[in-house]
C-alpha cells in the first residue's frame, strides 16, 4: 500500500508539472479587432477617446440662429427692419454690392413724365407720406439675379424712406449697407415696390454727422427697368425728448 501510494503521488506531481509547463508555454492573446473585424484599434486607442461622430460634430458645428431682425449683423442697431441676420450672408450681400456696377442717376428724375417716375410718385404718396424727394432718381435696367449699387447719404435731423418701383421686376430688393459688412435696413416684401423705412416707420439717423451708405438694388425675380428714390422730411423729434 505504501509503495502504491508513493507511486500515485509521484504520478500526480508529474502531471501537475506538465500542466504548469503547458500554461507557461501558451502564446500571448492577440489584441481585439475593431467592430468590422479589420484589425483597427478601438476608438479610445486610435483617436484619444473621441468617436467618429464626435469628431464630425466638432469639425462642422451647427450654425447659431440670429436675432429676429432686432439687431443687424455685426452688432450695430439697424435703421429699419432687417430679415437677414446671419453675418456670413450679410457679408456676401455686401461684397456682391461692392463689386456691382453703379446705377444711373438723374437729377429731378422723379418729376419726369415716364411710366416709372409716375408709378414711383404715386406709390410714394403712401410709402413715404409727408416726405419730399431728396437727391437724384436712381434708375437702370436689370436682368434677373443681377444687381447694381449706388451711394446714399443720410444726415442727422432728418427722417428717410427709400422707395423703389418696377413694372417688370416682380421682386425688386433693396439693401442698405455699411462697411465692412453691416446691414442697416432692407425691404420686407416680395414685389416690385420695395421700401426701406416705409411710413410710419421712417429711418431717423441718430449719428451726429452725415453717413454714406451703400444701397444694393437686386432683381431677385423678373427683369426690366426700375426706379428708386430717396425721400426725406425734417425730424420732428427733438433730442432729449
Amino acid at each position: 500500500m505504501k509503495v502504491r501510494s508513493a507511486s500515485f503521488m509521484l504520478s500526480a506531481l508529474f502531471g501537475a508539472a506538465i500542466v504548469v509547463a503547458a500554461v507557461a508555454c501558451r502564446p500571448a492573446r492577440a489584441p481585439e479587432v475593431g467592430a468590422e473585424g479589420d484589425g483597427s484599434a478601438p476608438a479610445s486607442e486610435s483617436d484619444g477617446g473621441v468617436s467618429a461622430e464626435g469628431s464630425a460634430e466638432e469639425a462642422h458645428p451647427q450654425p447659431v440662429e440670429g436675432a429676429s431682425g432686432s439687431t443687424a449683423a455685426g452688432g450695430a442697431s439697424p435703421l429699419a427692419s432687417v430679415l437677414v441676420t446671419d453675418p456670413a450672408e450679410v457679408q456676401r450681400i455686401f461684397d456682391a454690392a461692392s463689386a456691382a456696377p453703379k446705377a444711373r442717376t438723374k437729377a429731378n428724375g422723379v418729376a419726369g413724365a415716364g411710366p416709372l417716375a409716375k408709378g414711383l410718385r404715386e406709390f410714394a404718396k403712401t410709402a413715404a407720406a409727408g416726405m419730399k424727394a431728396d437727391g437724384p432718381l436712381i434708375t437702370g435696367k436689370l436682368e434677373e439675379k443681377k444687381n447694381v449699387q449706388t451711394a446714399v447719404t443720410l444726415k442727422p435731423g432728418k427722417c428717410y424712406a427709400i422707395v423703389g418701383y418696377s413694372n417688370n421686376v416682380t421682386d425688386l430688393d433693396l439693401y442698405l449697407l455699411l462697411a465692412p459688412g453691416i446691414l442697416s435696413g432692407q425691404d420686407t416684401t416680395d414685389d416690385g415696390k420695395p421700401v426701406i423705412g416705409k411710413t410710419p416707420d421712417a429711418m431717423c439717423p441718430v449719428a451726429k454727422s452725415a453717413v454714406k451708405y451703400l444701397l444694393d438694388i437686386v432683381a431677385d425675380q423678373g427683369a426690366g427697368e426700375f426706379a428708386v428714390q430717396l425721400y426725406s422730411k425734417a425730424n420732428a423729434v427733438k433730442k432729449g425728448k
